[in-house]
């Protein structure tokens, strides 16, 4: 290493300070990402940790996640005291949105004409089991819905 990177390695961690250190569990305590608890998809997607991923999630489909984002739903819930969940479906159109608040994970799809989009992650991906109770209230019984862990 040369004398150089040397010393960046020693000030970063101190110019950057404790928070950059922090473990994972204490970026889930943060009260701007709790706060949209109860809240709306809208304010859910205007966090700028779930903003990032939902840009680069909607591929193409940014019209249609945001016009799901306004569609008639629950408020959003925070599930296991990790993921923020929310959803909104009208007919067979529909959105369910699931933040992980420790990992910085983003679970997005959307229904059209009934039909699942999966758009992160792809849909061979397996969603965790903590997310199936709340996806199944948003559209029970879809044929081609995820896998959950077991």
């Amino acid at each position: 290493m040369t004398p150089s990177r040397r010393a960046l390695a020693v000030l970063l961690p101190a110019a950057c300070g404790a928070r950059l250190l922090a473990p994972c569990a204490a970026r889930a305590a943060d009260p701007e990402a709790r706060a949209v608890a109860g809240g709306t998809l809208v304010q859910l997607g205007a966090l700028g940790s779930v903003a990032v991923l939902l840009r680069g999630a909607a591929r193409g489909r940014q019209q249609s996640v945001y016009e799901g984002m306004r569609l008639p739903g629950p408020p959003v819930a925070l599930v296991a005291d990790r993921w923020l969940v929310g959803w909104g479906s009208e007919g067979d159109r529909g959105l369910f949105m699931a933040f992980d608040a420790e990992g910085e994970r983003l679970y997005l799809m959307l229904l059209v004409d009934g039909g699942p989009i999966y758009l992160a992650p792809p849909r061979v991906a397996v969603w965790p089991e903590e997310l199936a109770e709340p996806f199944h209230r948003f559209a029970p019984g879809l044929e081609r819905g995820p896998r959950f862990t077991d």
